[in-house]
């Protein structure tokens, strides 16, 4: 699916989860994240083959195109000449992504330097709306849309969720032995020996069968016992 293409490719660059997710709320609010999507009166049945073969006056036409919706003749000049020297189509998807980076890190390094630093998804996004898309409509409720579409990808894909500060952390179950204790290979007697563990020593309790708790390995329920 594009947006999971669209998600890994952005962070590659941003090395940013809230940063990605601003950008993807505002190309989602744009063009819903087809590359393909053409708006305006003089748009054609197949405009990105009439731009690669240059049917249309695609710079000049006032059709908003792209993941980006580019509009503005110099902008859409910049896309074409790009996607005509890599050797890919006007509407490829990752073209498109490429273009969008550069055009970031270049004349838009204000919103760049928002996705690549953003600690709120809210915050870059309102930043990346009005310094690199820069739509016709700048009210709330749109900046509130662009973020919410931000968050949603961020839900799906981030990798790190952030947590409240005080919200409870689960409990660890621990196994202490209380004597020197037989590590072995199984639950049982008739396994293997691999070495002992001090009086004293704890591990982390990962099951218990047959009266024997699984550390790494197992060792006697006997000589151990399980603790929060």
């Amino acid at each position: 699916m594009n947006e999971k293409m669209i998600w890994d490719y952005l962070l590659n660059s941003t090395k940013n989860e809230m940063g990605t997710a601003a950008i993807m709320g505002n190309l989602m609010a744009e063009s819903s994240l087809n590359p393909l999507c053409a708006t305006g009166k003089n748009k054609t049945a197949n405009y990105a083959k009439d731009a690669d073969n240059g049917a249309v006056d695609f710079a000049h036409d006032g059709v908003a195109f792209g993941l980006v919706q580019w509009c503005f003749h110099t902008r859409k000049e910049g896309l074409l000449k790009y996607a005509k020297s890599t050797g890919r189509s006007v509407g490829h998807l990752q073209m498109q992504l490429e273009y969008l980076i550069a055009e970031m890190r270049g004349n838009y390094h204000t919103a760049w330097a928002a996705a690549c630093n953003a600690k709120s998804i809210r915050e870059a996004s309102d930043v990346i709306m009005l310094k690199y898309e820069n739509p016709a409509t700048k009210t709330e409720a749109a900046k509130q849309k662009r973020a919410a579409y931000g968050q949603k990808f961020y839900d799906q894909f981030a990798k790190t969720q952030q947590k409240p500060e005080n919200a409870a952390k689960p409990q660890q179950k621990m196994v202490r032995t209380t004597d020197v204790v037989n590590i072995r290979a199984g639950s049982s007697l008739n396994t293997a020996k691999l070495g002992k563990m001090a009086k004293g020593a704890s591990m982390e309790w990962l099951a218990t069968e047959n009266g024997f708790h699984k550390v790494a390995v197992w060792i006697s329920g006997e000589f151990s016992e399980v603790k929060e």
